[in-house]
């Protein structure tokens, strides 16, 4: 069996292809690839609320030991981004965080995440799936023999509270303090389920209503992913309550959720476009800062930007990219429209945590400045100033010998007109993006471990929208009939 790293990490079923040991030989070629490197402080190792995710941590932890590693490992679930600051934090080689993140509950996984504090990327885990494709061939032969374990050179950690002082740290605290917010969050059983109801609770003295705040391996029956169609429960809440907002967390709290007292679903798109302009308006920065998203990511970015005298860059799908951008420390916002953005003077890491305390700065300047003014209405006072920007995206299955042939065919249009306007331009970075003269665009993209083709659609114009969606539709299905 192969076992390869994704955008974020190696994710499979537990107890299929993720065992204990397969993961040891994953973590043994992190710790080859580590040796290589100078000592720091050691390695930092967190996890989730998932089906033995402790268990699965305390051996990799054995593991490092074995290897001559220090190792910390968090006392209870937490995210991934507390996994990720914790590594600037302590000054560590590195970090492992134990999570598949949103997928089903029958998934668990294994991020690393280098000395900066943000993703792995592609360079770092090409060496790490070269020392394990050495190890499993190894294994395979029996001529390697069990990963030595230690439980010597292991301390627990349990205090978190340099995390909580440095988020907050970014935000106008007495604002959201005395804003008299009401919010409910949902946990969805997740790894945020203590340590975000404690900031929300005791350090910003929000009046909250918290659910789903509890460890459950089976996520109460649903997918750990914070997008409209799992959060019935939260909107039920909100109402009930008068909620101001709603807010809720993946399974690893790296992404967000979030719905305003109308009812309003805001997609990650339009809450990264709608920070960004937020922190255009409320914050100083210099000349070399500037904005980094996606090639996947609403170009309504773009447009706050160029409204804004702010330069904007476009980068790969997968928050790595960005990340490493973010090392700069010039970046105001990086965002991609799965649902990950952080900010500048944070970690070059999406945090859910983050995005929300941001969110309720912005509802607490609407409700001081506004009184009855929420964030769908704020979306509106965006979208008269730029243009509303309508984007989807479509996942469609394509069996694994068409997906490059679907690429082409996209890849071909320039210069084809659909409905009468042209397409302009082509960027290949990542997969193959087209751009009409009126500024609309399509992206179609391979996933790397399923037999789809990921289509992304933008236009400002609803019914050249709609005629895009048709048509990428019947493209494809054209191309695997």
């Amino acid at each position: 069996m192969a076992i390869k790293f994704g955008t974020d990490g190696w994710r499979s079923i537990i107890a299929k292809e993720f065992t204990f040991d397969n993961l040891s030989l994953v973590v043994k070629a992190i710790g080859q690839y580590l040796d290589k490197k100078p000592r720091k402080n050691g390695i930092f190792i967190g996890y989730d609320n998932r089906f033995l995710s402790e268990d699965f941590a305390l051996q990799a932890g054995k593991i490092l030991a074995g290897m001559g590693f220090e190792v910390k490992i968090s006392s209870e679930a937490v995210p991934t981004p507390v996994t990720a600051f914790m590594v600037r934090e302590l000054d560590m080689s590195g970090a492992l965080m134990i999570t598949a993140s949103h997928n089903p509950h029958q998934y668990n996984g294994i991020k690393f995440i280098p000395d900066y504090g943000g993703p792995a990327d592609s360079a770092i885990t090409g060496e790490i799936e070269a020392h394990l494709k050495v190890l499993m061939e190894n294994n395979k032969n029996d001529s390697i023999g069990a990963p030595s374990l230690r439980e010597n050179n292991i301390e627990y950690i349990d205090d978190f509270t340099s995390y909580k002082n440095s988020l907050l740290s970014l935000f106008d605290l007495d604002l959201i303090k005395n804003s008299g917010l009401k919010v409910a969050a949902d946990m969805m059983n997740g790894s945020a389920y203590h340590i975000f109801p404690d900031i929300l609770i005791n350090y910003l003295g929000i009046d909250a209503i918290i659910i789903n705040a509890h460890r459950d391996p089976l996520f109460g029956g649903k997918l750990p992913d914070p997008s409209e169609k799992n959060l019935d429960m939260l909107k039920k809440i909100m109402s009930g309550k008068n909620s101001d907002m709603g807010m809720a967390l993946d399974g690893d709290a790296d992404r967000f959720g979030v719905i305003d007292k109308k009812g309003v679903f805001l997609n990650p798109n339009n809450v990264i476009s709608l920070c960004l302009h937020y922190l255009l308006k409320t914050r100083d920065y210099n000349i070399e800062d500037h904005v980094v998203r996606t090639v996947a990511t609403t170009h309504l970015l773009d447009a706050i930007c160029q409204g804004n005298n702010v330069r904007i860059k476009e980068k790969p799908v997968g928050f790595k990219y960005i990340g490493k951008e973010m090392l700069n420390g010039n970046i105001i916002i990086g965002g991609e429209e799965s649902g990950g953005l952080s900010i500048k003077g944070h970690i070059p890491e999406k945090d859910g945590l983050l995005a929300h305390i941001m969110l309720l700065e912005v509802q607490s300047h609407l409700k001081r400045e506004y009184d009855d003014f929420y964030l769908s209405d704020y979306l509106g006072q965006i979208y008269r100033e730029f243009g509303a920007f309508y984007n989807i995206r479509l996942d469609i299955e394509v069996p694994q010998d068409k997906k490059m042939e679907v690429i082409r065919y996209f890849s071909g249009l320039l210069g084809d007109k659909i409905e009468g306007v042209e397409v302009t331009s082509l960027t290949d970075i990542d997969g193959s993006k087209i751009i009409f003269e009126n500024g609309s665009w399509i992206l179609v993209r391979a996933s790397g471990t399923e037999p789809i083709i990921r289509c992304y659609i933008e236009s400002k114009d609803e019914k050249f929208f709609n005629r895009l969606k048709e048509y990428v539709s019947s493209s494809i299905d054209g191309i695997i009939r």
